[in-house]
């Protein structure tokens, strides 16, 4: 493999070269010169980047239920290429798998798996025994064997275990993913609101979430730790996380995109597609979601993208399962919500925050290193169409509709591998 990007405006703050205009030499999956203009050869490939920002490869921290293990809504192969097509070089599989991940072998299958596209499996390992919340699953073991976290993927309610577990994933020095919700007031189909009301669907109040993250905060300060709270949805609990953090070093939180851009209002013609968990909210929430993004407060923007079949989704809004394909879609979805954030925040969101939750060491722009980078284009327009959808699972809002924001693509170990939605149409 020999490529060469040429004119990319790299963006990594607090790293060498960002802000810089450069071009940078691969040869077989490694960097091997970095420079301004430097001078294409004959064998090489050339990527014109001009006019285009590249980052180190963003890395999405949630990917929902049952992908990949369940074909009929999603594969390895077919998760990795969305992934890739959304600009994600890694994406962290949850251990809701159709076996559980929680032995060293499952581990080590997701972590050395080879997609084609170079796009690499992050593993985080069940913190209890077949995720029922009463006993510890092999920390210690699994974290050996290259877990990246450890996930609860259904709430702890049992306070005194969720203290011990905290405790005792100290000695792995390892970061817990908690569902921070109460499942006895999160029986509903939406948002407990208006639309609900109006509808006669059963609501999922926001109290559901806050009083489960306030409940996570407590028990944090007595023991320490690291803890993050995937997909926060609720305004109360921006707040009660804004303020934990401000005490607490190990304590982080991330956001979908999607919450970002929908509200509750959406659900009123009763479209499944848009019947994802946690529920989409009120106007209030999603402006204190945008807030807390661009004060730098949310420490990543995930796709929290869950696949499903349309024998899942096509159906009576009480039946359709949770859930939206989100990986295309998640940088859009974001610049959509907040078109002036700025690139160094999206870089932030996208590649250190993740770093920062899984304490990994940031990536390094020099000779010698494997190549992972995502090119994109905050100010592009595209339009998400069912011929170029690259996950097996076509619940998605975005069909038809132009967004802003594109990954113009990814490059990782195996070369370069454009976004197949900014393909010409073919007649």
């Amino acid at each position: 493999m020999k490529l060469l990007i040429q004119n990319c405006t790299w963006i990594h703050p607090g790293e060498p070269y960002s802000g810089e205009t450069i071009s940078i030499r691969i040869r077989d999956g490694k960097i091997s010169e970095i420079g301004q203009q430097l001078k294409t050869t004959h064998d090489e490939e050339l990527i014109d980047a001009s006019g285009h920002f590249a980052s180190p490869g963003w890395i999405d921290l949630k990917c929902g239920k049952g992908s990949p293990t369940q074909p009929q809504n999603e594969t390895a192969t077919s998760l990795s290429v969305a992934a890739a097509a959304g600009g994600f070089t890694s994406v962290q599989i949850s251990p809701e798998q159709k076996t559980i991940i929680q032995s060293v072998e499952s581990v080590s299958y997701f972590r050395n798996y080879a997609n084609e596209n170079g796009v690499r499996f992050i593993v985080s390992a069940a913190a209890t025994q077949n995720l029922q919340g009463c006993k510890m699953a092999e920390i210690l073991t699994l974290a050996e064997a290259g877990a990246s976290s450890f996930s609860s993927a259904f709430p702890i309610t049992n306070a005194r275990f969720m203290t011990n577990l905290l405790l005792y994933m100290q000695h792995a020095d390892t970061v817990l993913f908690h569902s921070s919700w109460d499942p006895m007031l999160a029986t509903g189909q939406i948002h407990e609101g208006n639309v609900a009301h109006n509808r006669g669907l059963e609501g999922i109040p926001s109290l559901a979430e806050e009083i489960m993250v306030e409940r996570d905060i407590s028990i944090l300060h007595y023991t320490q730790g690291k803890l993050h709270i995937p997909c926060v949805s609720a305004a109360g609990s921006v707040q009660k996380l804004v303020q934990g953090k401000k005490q607490l070093p190990g304590l982080s939180f991330s956001v979908a995109a999607h919450q970002l851009l929908f509200t509750d209002n959406e659900l009123d013609s009763f479209e499944t597609v848009h019947k994802v968990f946690p529920p989409y909210r009120l106007e209030t929430d999603r402006l204190a979601l945008i807030e807390a993004v661009k004060s730098g407060e949310v420490d990543t923007i995930v796709s929290d993208h869950t696949p499903l079949h349309s024998d899942f989704k096509v159906i009576e809004f009480g039946n359709a399962s949770f859930g939206i394909s989100s990986l295309e879609t998640t940088y859009s979805a974001l610049m959509m919500a907040i078109p002036d954030l700025s690139v160094e925040t999206q870089v932030n969101l996208l590649v250190n925050g993740p770093h920062n939750v899984l304490g990994i060491a940031p990536y390094k722009l020099q000779e010698g290193v494997q190549a992972d980078f995502t090119i994109f284009s905050p100010q592009k327009v595209w339009t998400p169409n069912e011929n170029n959808w690259q996950s097996r699972s076509r619940n998605s809002p975005f069909f038809g509709r132009p967004l802003n924001g594109a990954v113009i693509g990814v490059i990782t170990s195996t070369g370069y591998h454009p976004n197949p939605h900014l393909a010409e149409p073919t007649s």
